[in-house]
């Protein structure tokens, strides 16, 4: 009978050294690393483009809102220069018209009706609150000038409707 090799206990063939091991270890670790990163920038286009469509419709709704702004303003009334102006200058300019024994209460700017204003406006006498609706009517920076109610038995507290333009 003849026997058969064994090739369990026969030599084997080149064993792979530890630094080839290691090379394999660290090539396997940057492919996975470059895969993340793939993964991560794909997330992060994918946000930007979400952030560029958000931004394209604001400005679409900006854009509509500035061109029916300014048929508004073609159309008489001048809401653009309204919306440029800060409050302290119209503050200033309705306080330049108060006569000394009036006070102003309370002052409130409607931007979004182009520069309408509400006063309400404390008078110390009637004679003083005709001053100040004369001064008020003369103003070359207020206009559409509507007093509200008014009691005249000793002060005359008021509301006063107007509207502000940049342009005199």
């Amino acid at each position: 009978m003849s026997r058969q090799p064994d090739f369990r206990s026969g030599p084997r063939g080149p064993q792979p050294r530890l630094w080839q091991v290691g090379w394999l270890g660290l090539g396997a670790l940057v492919l996975a690393l470059a895969g993340y990163q793939a993964l991560a920038a794909r997330a992060e286009a994918g946000a930007a483009e979400a952030r560029l469509a958000g931004v394209t419709r604001e400005v679409a709704a900006l854009a509509s809102r500035r061109a029916a702004l300014a048929a508004r303003a073609r159309a008489g009334s001048d809401p653009l220069a309204a919306l440029d102006a800060p409050p302290a200058r119209i503050v200033a300019d309705v306080a330049s018209v108060l006569p000394p024994d009036a006070r102003l209460d309370r002052l409130a700017i409607d931007y979004g009706r182009g520069g309408a204003l509400e006063l309400l406006v404390v008078a110390r006498d009637a004679a003083s609150w005709d001053l100040l609706l004369e001064r008020l009517e003369r103003s070359p920076r207020i206009h559409d000038v509507e007093p509200g109610p008014e009691a005249r038995a000793a002060e005359v507290r008021s509301v006063v409707r107007a509207r502000w333009s940049a342009a005199p």
